[in-house]
């Protein structure tokens, strides 16, 4: 049986988390974004926990994310533990007569042997797989300046000759910025930012995020980038994008190059580039963009479940909110 218990003791259970949107402190900043946070953990087995959050009686996992996901204390938990959490989640909503659940779990490069066992169960109790995401990333291991594509080598000579330049910056107006151009380029591709300046600013304090910007040879910026150092290994390019009116200067291929760079040199073994897909249906460009700059794709997978043999709501719901 689950049980909501307090954050006291759901953290008494689980002090480390897998993902940085997994923290308390992730979650005490985006907390209003929901109507009441659920954490749950079984009353004869505390080794599997998970955290929702309410909205219109369907339980998210995230609620202002790109993934979420369960809580665990080892990697090799037996499947028939993971099994009865989940099968608990479904007689837990029942019961309290929630329309239903909706997980996103992590991309395979934090948690590949768990999701495995994960995603099996829930197609085996019944879940609907939602059209599964393509995520990139970055092996930084394995890279070493050398480019898939030969057009990648011409646009990073071009930026050059256009002397761009690349910088991390803390000044408070420069991040402001950084955040405006990246707003005005999501606006004109038609895509929502989920996140205010001042909600980094918050999570700033938790965690380190990088301010990188791009400067053209007159000093004006031309392209931005947010990255979150969520986890030990993998950084998170949360936000990347140029100036739309001065995409001929080659400003992302430049960017890709200085932040591929400057976190192997720092270290982390990934980069997480995120999804380049909108619930499910892929932007075929920007695929093939990220893989001619050497990410690797795979697969983020999303489920549904609900009393209703077809569930009312989609994965979609949650991101259009």
């Amino acid at each position: 049986m689950l049980n909501n218990v307090s954050k006291d003791l759901y953290r008494s259970n689980f002090r480390t988390d897998t993902h940085f949107f997994l923290s308390e402190g992730f979650i005490e900043v985006v907390k209003n974004k929901t109507e009441e946070v659920f954490r749950f953990i079984k009353d004869d087995d505390t080794s599997i926990g998970i955290i929702f959050g309410l909205k219109e009686k369907i339980l998210f996992s995230p609620f202002s994310a790109p993934f979420g996901g369960f809580h665990y204390t080892h990697e090799y938990i037996s499947y028939n533990v993971i099994n009865d959490f989940i099968a608990d989640l479904k007689e837990y909503i029942i019961y309290n007569q929630f329309i239903g659940v909706y997980i996103t779990l992590p991309p395979e490069i934090y948690q590949e042997n768990m999701n495995a066992k994960f995603i099996n169960s829930f197609i085996k109790l019944g879940f609907n797989m939602q059209t599964p995401d393509i995520t990139n990333w970055i092996d930084l291991k394995k890279f070493d300046g050398t480019w898939n594509n030969r057009k990648v080598y011409q646009n990073i000579r071009k930026a050059y000759s256009n002397q761009l330049s690349c910088s991390i910056t803390t000044e408070k107006e420069l991040m402001q910025d950084a955040f405006n151009l990246i707003s005005q380029n999501r606006i004109g591709q038609g895509r929502k930012i989920h996140m205010t300046f001042e909600e980094i600013l918050e999570l700033k304090k938790l965690i380190s995020i990088d301010f990188f910007i791009v400067k053209n040879c007159n000093g004006e910026l031309s392209g931005a980038a947010v990255i979150y150092h969520g986890h030990d290994s993998i950084v998170q390019a949360i936000f990347l994008a140029d100036d739309i009116n001065r995409r001929e200067l080659r400003v992302i291929d430049f960017m890709y190059m200085k932040i591929f760079e400057y976190y192997k040199q720092m270290g982390f073994d990934y980069i997480d580039l995120g999804t380049s897909t909108s619930c499910g249906e892929p932007n075929i460009g920007l695929i093939n963009f990220k893989e001619r700059h050497n990410c690797a794709s795979s697969l983020r997978y999303s489920f549904i479940w609900g009393p209703n043999e077809n569930p009312s709501f989609s994965c979609c719901q949650q991101e259009n909110k």
